[in-house]
């Protein structure tokens, strides 16, 4: 008699719960997410010569890794003209080329025998050294990091090797479409003579010597550039007497500068219609308008706007149309650059068969245009607003990406409270503003479009879908050709 109650009484809240359930995916509902947005001044401390640090301390639970990332200003920005490449053998070799005190086997031996990593980059605007350990050694990997970051050694064998690698990444530069359009698109959006379009060459790699990196490094390493982000499982006064103990303590040298300000472009661009010949099975398509600033009001919508275009992968705009309907690519996508140091652009790509290059781009033209002319759904704008809402806690997903992203942006000059509204101002943005937003940003007029594949296939287009590729966008069609890849001057 239990038995067939307890039955009776589950099978009946099985029923109560099948009742429950939707019958369709887009009826579930969920609760809403709560999350309270870090703050910047939560996390910020000042070391003792000023430097600021931003202190992520974690829970208990997980293995005990402290990582603490140095980084300034500075980058391939600084790189002397004709020494193009200096800041990324810089990067590189502050960790790899050992210290005054440790060749670098032997640095390499201490970390190792820790389990400890300790490694170092520079990105067109910035250098880092990024130090990896578990707690109970601390000490001495700061040590280790302190040693890389005032004494390093720049062993000559390690430049060596680091330029031979140089060399041969140089020389495999043509090797692939993605490869060109990348070089080809820099200097048709910034031209000749910024950083943003600069790349290595044989001789500049040649030029490059240890005393450059010496040099480099003396006028770097000034307490004004520098910012500090820890994260991991430690006391926070601790972390912070740890590094006042140690980055606390550098001092500008005799030739150390603040870096100046990132220089914005002042290349005129030529909007226009690119084409760089190469006998390749698929075509690379990129293409450019212009941005706008992080800091500009509009910022929000135009980031809405993107998402619905080309942002948010297999729900976006031109995935469903190029991809999934006409299966043209297996990836499209657009994005609208963060506009940090200047006005970004809105970048475009897609990846397809020679043949397939002038359709595919009609496609994504026309998928601008309807953006342009038609309001969006109500429901279509919701779902793309509860996408960037939703997934927003996950840009927090751990310590280390806190502390690390208030450092980068305190670095980059971004006010400390610019995330406070983020997802307010996200959920304000309407109909009207990305029809608003659209219109402002994809002028075809001002759009740069480059293909780069096989001319005699790319040019006639598809026999199943007529139409030249000369004819696909109202702008003049221009030849760029392939630059060598050693010196990067046009081929004949």
């Amino acid at each position: 008699m239990i038995r067939g109650a307890t039955l009776t009484i589950l099978l009946g809240a099985a029923t109560a719960f099948a009742q429950e359930i939707p019958d369709r995916p887009e009826k579930l509902q969920f609760a809403p997410i709560k999350f309270e947005t870090p703050r910047a001044r939560d996390y910020k401390a000042k070391l003792r010569n000023g430097i600021p640090a931003f202190i992520a301390q974690s829970g208990k639970e997980g293995t005990p890794l402290v990582r603490v990332t140095v980084s300034w200003r500075g980058g391939s920005y600084l790189d002397p003209k004709g020494k193009e490449g200096l800041a990324a053998l810089f990067g590189s070799q502050l960790t790899q080329g050992g210290t005054a005190k440790l060749e670098a086997a032997k640095l390499e031996d201490r970390l190792e025998a820790m389990a400890a990593t300790l490694t170092s980059s520079c990105t067109d605007t910035s250098c880092g050294v990024s130090l990896q350990v578990l707690d109970k050694d601390l000490a001495e990997g700061l040590d280790l990091l302190m040693q890389a970051l005032m004494e390093p050694a720049f062993a000559q064998e390690r430049l060596d090797l680091a330029k031979r690698q140089a060399r041969q990444r140089v020389s495999r530069r043509n090797d692939d479409v993605t490869s060109i359009a990348g070089y080809q698109m820099s200097y048709l959006l910034f031209g000749e003579g910024h950083f943003a379009s600069a790349n290595d060459t044989v001789a500049s790699l040649e030029a490059i010597t240890r005393d450059d990196l010496v040099a480099f490094h003396a006028r770097l390493l000034h307490p004004a550039n520098l910012f500090v982000a820890a994260a991991g499982q430690f006391d926070r006064k601790a972390m912070v007497d740890a590094l006042d103990r140690t980055v606390g303590t550098l001092k500008a040298g005799p030739k150390a500068r603040v870096s100046p300000a990132v220089p914005a472009p002042d290349f005129r661009r030529t909007p226009g219609l690119y084409v760089t010949d190469k006998d390749a099975p698929q075509a690379m398509i990129r293409w450019a308008f212009p941005g706008i600033r992080r800091t500009d009001p509009d910022w929000h919508a135009a980031y809405v706007t993107n998402q619905i275009l080309g942002g948010r992968g297999f729900t976006s705009r031109l995935m469903k149309r190029i991809r999934s309907d006409e299966g043209l690519t297996y990836g499209v996508y657009s994005n609208l650059e963060p506009g940090t140091y200047w006005r970004g652009d809105v970048m475009g790509s897609l990846q397809t068969k020679n043949r397939s290059a002038a359709y595919a781009l009609r496609l994504a033209l026309e998928e601008i245009r309807k953006l342009k002319e038609q309001a969006v759904s109500d429901d279509e704008l919701r779902v793309n607003r509860e996408a960037i809402i939703e997934s927003f806690p996950s840009q927090w997903g751990s310590k280390q990406a806190v502390a690390n992203r208030f450092a980068d942006e305190a670095r980059e000059g971004w006010p400390e409270d610019w995330w406070a509204s983020y997802r307010e101002k996200i959920q304000a943005v309407t109909a009207a503003d990305v029809q608003r937003m659209a219109r402002k940003l994809f002028d075809t007029d001002r759009m740069v479009i480059l293909v780069v594949g096989k001319e005699s296939e790319t040019d006639p287009g598809d026999a199943d879908h007529p139409g030249a590729l000369k004819d696909v966008a109202p702008l003049p069609l221009r030849n760029v050709p392939l630059r060598d890849p050693a010196t990067l001057k046009p081929m004949p």
